[in-house]
């Protein structure tokens, strides 16, 4: 069962126990983040970089996240599962590619159904000059030594 179907279920199971979509939100800002990694996303938007969210999580949960920290401006995209709630208040989380219609053709074989990061990553990149990705490859790196990683 791919990951965000199982949590669509477990939605689904929360909602017939009584939680709401307020203590789905609660419990998420709740759950902590490294300060080095909110400094990480700071410093690398205040270098430039553009941030995007690629994540095979959903949107709700990111969304939720990102909000409760003060980091929702400092990303241009999210790429993920889209969530909605339905009329009874139950949180819905459906996949990025419906791979119900069919498999998403990336040939690997090896990322989940729902989701191709490859593709994701490919779409995003589409109309981005080499000029402009050297940019922000530059700028990535410059961020990434200026935090102390190492950078290979």
């Amino acid at each position: 069962m791919p990951w965000n179907t199982l949590i669509d279920t477990v939605m689904g199971e929360l909602h017939a126990r009584g939680k709401t979509l307020h203590d789905v939100a609660e419990v998420l800002r709740a759950a902590p983040i490294d300060p080095h990694i909110v400094a990480a996303i700071k410093a690398a938007y205040g270098l430039g970089c553009d941030l995007r969210v690629l994540s095979d999580a959903n949107r709700f949960f990111i969304e939720t996240i990102l909000d409760h920290h003060g980091l929702r401006g400092y990303f241009s995209e999210i790429n993920t599962n889209p969530s909605r709630v339905d009329a009874d208040g139950r949180l819905r989380i459906a996949p990025h590619h419906d791979f119900h219609a069919g498999p998403h053709g990336c040939g690997l074989g090896t990322c989940p159904p729902n989701m191709c990061k490859g593709q994701v990553l490919d779409r995003t990149h589409v109309g981005i000059s080499s000029n402009t990705l050297s940019a922000v490859a530059t700028k990535t790196l410059s961020a990434a030594a200026g935090l102390g990683v190492g950078v290979c």
